[in-house]
């Protein structure tokens, strides 16, 4: 059965946590992490679960798919979900 599973971006999937749209565009992507998400993707609903505000969200698709990073959604609101991956203080995406 497939599951939902919301991955943080900032500090999971890049090295930064950003503020602006420039540090959003230029942000160290983390691979180990995209390759993973990657990998889940085939088998379960990704959703790409920021704290970044509405303004940051262009910017963020634009760096998802410049780092080729799958996923099915994206949102900065509270959703239902089966895994929570963030790297500081949910679950490690390297327990999956």
């Amino acid at each position: 059965m497939k599951k939902i599973i919301c991955v943080d971006v900032d500090g999971t999937l890049n090295n930064e946590t950003c503020f602006t749209e420039k540090e959003c565009l230029k942000a160290t992507p983390v691979r180990k992490n995209i390759r993973k998400v990657n990998r889940l993707y085939q088998e379960n609903f990704i959703i790409i679960w920021t704290a970044r505000r509405n303004e940051l969200i262009s910017a963020t698709l634009e760096w998802l798919g410049k780092c080729n990073i799958r996923f099915h959604a994206i949102s900065n609101c509270k959703v239902p979900f089966d895994v929570y991956l963030d790297a500081k203080g949910g679950m490690d995406i390297e327990d999956i």
